[in-house]
């Protein structure tokens, strides 16, 4: 009787298992160094929460057809029973009014998505991680895609060079991302600051060195 042979696999180590991947959410690549500012008084705290209501009404007002914008804006402020009639209109008219300035026509296109999930990885950040994040506006057209977040918990800075690190590196992130999935088109970055509102577009040049210093940091 012939002897079956053994297979060769049972006197091999077994192979190293690859390192799991890390699930980070774009918000904590870096920490914030600036910090959040933290309400000392009855303005700041006011200041604070008319840029949530903005951004808040940014994210729901722009799917609407423009002249039923503002009685939703009012149905949403109603229930903000601690703001004064004045108050409201003050949030609304503003919220309105970026909606329909010309250098915000951009960022409100039509094609654009509110909450827009964003998954993967991309050139320049670690090979074991994974970004898992929402930005707040996403816009893609047949050429180019423009990727826009909402700040609401401290005044803009004076020019894009002072913006907090830990902001960069977020958008930053997310440009890296929607590069591999978007190779053929050309990617812009930018910032609404709801104290103002200010848009702010964020230059490839300091994207490129937060995603470096990121990158050496996680």
């Amino acid at each position: 009787r012939t002897e079956a042979s053994l297979p060769s696999w049972l006197t091999q180590n077994a192979p190293d298992e690859p390192a799991p991947y890390r699930y980070i959410a774009p918000s904590a690549l870096v920490p914030d160094q600036k910090g959040f500012l933290v309400p000392a008084n009855t303005a700041r705290r006011s200041r604070l929460k008319r840029g949530r209501l903005i951004h808040a009404l940014l994210q729901r007002l722009p799917g609407l057809p423009p002249d039923q914008r503002r009685q939703a804006g009012r149905r949403f402020l109603a229930m903000e029973t601690n703001l004064t009639k004045t108050d409201k209109i003050e949030i609304l008219d503003a919220s309105l009014s970026v909606l329909s300035a010309p250098e915000f026509a951009p960022v409100f296109d039509e094609r654009g998505r509110s909450e827009a999930a964003i998954i993967g990885t991309g050139e320049g950040l670690p090979e074991d991680m994974i970004i898992n994040g929402r930005v707040d506006r996403l816009i893609v057209t047949d050429t180019h895609v423009l990727i826009v977040d909402y700040k609401t918990d401290r005044p803009p800075p004076d020019r894009a060079e002072n913006v907090n690190p830990a902001y960069l590196a977020q958008m930053a992130a997310y440009k890296a991302v929607l590069a591999r999935t978007y190779p053929d088109h050309t990617l812009s970055v930018a910032l609404v600051w709801t104290d103002g509102p200010k848009l702010m577009k964020l230059p490839d040049h300091l994207l490129e060195k937060a995603l470096t210093q990121t990158s050496l940091s996680v």
